[in-house]
């Protein structure tokens, strides 16, 4: 099977214990929308580490957060990214709120949707791609019908581990059955044997261990566009540059 990369965007104030969860967050975030975004230095640090890495890369699709695009570092930053021809821009949501963790809430959810697709595709223009990927992961079946009203046709949010499907209060097999009646296509994430593979599994012993080995095992073919066939779904997070001092790489197949 084919793989497909792509990296998000958190900075460290979209971490859950910071924000955008309802018990787990110093800021619960009661709406979704936020104002007067400023990238930590960390995150801009890391963000050059990235682009020294995806300017002889792969195909990498960036799952960006809306609200960032509001501090003008970061933003130039991205926007140097969409001279690359390797780079594709998605949805992230506006501020990082963990939606399923939260009350059913269908129009707050739709009005985010549309003012963050708005955002991203009117900045990233034909580097924009109409894919979704819930914060943190909180996805649940109820958003299926507001992402495909919205007109977005991917969604990437389905972490299929036993370790996260009772915190994310999740079935993923009727999470992906949604997605997939309301006529959009799920990318689940890569597992290893033992559970997540993706994110913050690459750092978090012992997944990391065996996430390492599934990722090299599963990126030995093309990265693809995701559209067009099931795809290994490898991600990361643009933060995870800043290890190594800044010369980490994701753990792919060296095998040409």
């Amino acid at each position: 099977m084919n793989y497909w990369l792509s990296v998000d965007t958190d900075d460290i104030c979209h971490l859950p214990s910071n924000r955008g969860h309802p018990t787990r967050s110093s800021n619960p975030m009661e709406f979704w929308k936020t104002d007067g975004y400023q990238a930590s230095k960390q995150l801009l640090k890391c963000t050059d580490s990235f682009m020294n890495w995806a300017s002889n890369g792969p195909d990498v699709t960036i799952f960006l957060i809306a609200e960032q695009l509001d501090c003008p570092a970061f933003y130039s930053k991205m926007k140097s990214l969409l001279d690359f021809p390797n780079i594709t821009i998605a949805c992230h949501g506006w501020g990082h709120r963990c939606w399923s963790a939260w009350p059913k809430e269908i129009s707050d959810f739709s009005d985010m949707l549309i003012a963050a697709k708005n955002r991203l595709s009117k900045f990233a223009g034909p580097s924009w791609r109409p894919w979704f990927r819930a914060p943190g992961g909180y996805v649940s079946q109820w958003m299926a019908a507001p992402l495909a009203a919205a007109g977005f046709s991917i969604d990437s949010s389905v972490n299929p581990s036993k370790w996260v499907a009772r915190k994310m209060n999740g079935n993923w097999k009727k999470v992906i059955t949604s997605m997939n009646n309301s006529g959009l296509k799920e990318r689940p994430w890569l597992v290893s044997k033992i559970g997540p593979a993706c994110g913050p599994a690459l750092s978090l012993f012992p997944f990391s261990l065996f996430a390492k080995r599934a990722w090299s095992n599963a990126s030995k073919g093309n990265t693809v566009n995701p559209e067009n066939e099931e795809v290994n779904t490898l991600y990361w997070h643009i933060l995870d540059h800043g290890r190594k001092a800044g010369k980490w790489e994701p753990p792919l197949s060296k095998e040409k």
